[in-house]
């Protein structure tokens, strides 16, 4: 049998009990990269999904921009395909390119791409690490990320980071002083155990809250994500108020709110979700979810949870920045509802396109990064690839 490189990149063998795959491993449409009994085993044994990251060669442009309208501002970059966390909610494994459960593939070479990129460009958009995966969820990638952040400040190119891992304290050292440099944690809510249910390999809360105060005490501008909200799991009162008003403690700059998504394209990602929930004893969550997303909608590709449900959510974190007067401010994500926002901004900060001159880059004059109104936007055209 031919198979896509995707699984030609997958071992022969189950690297949890050595046993011999027949690839491709399924159940029903979602794709496992050892024995289904084995990825199972190994999480009611440990509480942890197991993982195997193989280094892949990657030829393609590093920087790219996103066929999403609120991404058309920003280069993406992605040092993985799939991700160590496995938090059981990501779209990215809806993907084409991601690899099945229990691997995530590292970009061999993706620094190197990255300088040369820009040092042939004239224009450079914010670069967005990482819509798909996480740049610290190894200490290889966070190494790799702190080398890039080094060549981004010196270059002078804007760019931020989302997520979950341990920030390293060098990081902080590199880009404090930095102005187009923003931090944006992720974290839905502060009770363990669900975090543990949802995000299995993710660090605990409290590193992710400690992220945060030591952005904080760098000067770094500073996002919480309550993102994804995960109904009847993440989303109580209580819940919200107890994260919201610790984010406000900290006196995050802004705060960042959505509901979980499911890629309209991808069978397999509302799958893997049920999947989950069943082998977890939580049937009676598929129930409520099955009603929440047939009352929804689509936007954007990904298909979304009953409007009214979402709305008296999200308006509660707004409620909560206003009663105590916070200077926070508050947008969504994919979420629509801009009547809840506080400021104009989903991410609480724009950045602006560099261009080269003289040899340097500097920011494009009189440009606020609103890619949706600019009529010579910045695109990957500019530079010539070849290698």
């Amino acid at each position: 049998m031919r198979f896509s490189w995707t699984w030609q990149l997958v071992p022969d063998e189950c690297y949890v009990c050595g046993g011999e795959l027949e690839k491709p491993v399924k159940v029903g449409n979602i794709g496992f990269g050892l024995h289904p009994e084995c990825f199972l085993g190994y999480w009611r044994e440990r509480r942890q999904v197991p993982t195997l990251g193989i280094k892949r060669s990657f030829g393609g442009t590093p920087l790219k921009t996103v066929n999403m309208e609120c991404l058309q501002s920003k280069f993406s970059l992605n040092l993985t395909d799939g991700c160590l966390h496995e938090c059981v909610y990501c779209y990215a494994r809806a993907m084409p390119s991601s690899p099945p459960h229990g691997i995530f593939f590292l970009r061999s070479g993706i620094v190197e791409r990255v300088k040369w990129f820009v040092r042939n460009a004239r224009v450079v958009k914010p670069v967005y690490m990482s819509p798909v995966s996480d740049p610290l969820a190894t200490g290889e990638l966070a190494k790799l990320t702190v080398e890039l952040a080094k060549f981004f400040v010196g270059e002078g190119i804007p760019f931020y980071l989302v997520t979950k891992g341990k920030v390293p304290l060098k990081l902080f050292k590199v880009v404090e002083g930095f102005p187009f440099f923003a931090l944006q944690v992720s974290l839905n809510t502060l009770d363990r155990e669900v975090l543990r249910l949802l995000e299995p390999n993710a660090p605990p809360p409290d590193l992710r809250i400690r992220n945060i105060i030591r952005a904080k005490n760098h000067g770094v501008f500073t996002v919480l994500r309550e993102d994804p909200h995960m109904p009847f799991l993440t989303d109580s009162p209580e819940q919200i108020k107890e994260l919201t008003c610790l984010a406000l403690d900290l006196e995050v700059d802004h705060i960042v709110g959505s509901f979980v998504g499911m890629r309209a394209s991808s069978v397999s990602h509302k799958e893997y979700l049920y999947f989950w929930f069943r082998e977890n004893g939580m049937d009676w969550l598929i129930k409520k979810y099955e009603k929440l997303f047939a009352r929804g909608s689509v936007i954007s590709g990904y298909r979304i949870v009953d409007w009214r449900y979402r709305f008296e959510k999200l308006r509660q974190i707004r409620k909560l920045i206003v009663e105590v007067g916070a200077k926070t401010t508050y947008g969504l994500c994919m979420e629509g509802m801009r009547g809840l926002w506080i400021g104009d901004k989903c991410e609480g900060f724009r950045f602006p396109p560099v261009r080269r001159r003289d040899g340097k880059f500097i920011p494009v004059e009189g440009c606020g990064g609103e890619c949706k109104v600019c009529t010579t936007p910045c695109t990957p055209r500019q530079v010539k690839l070849e290698w």
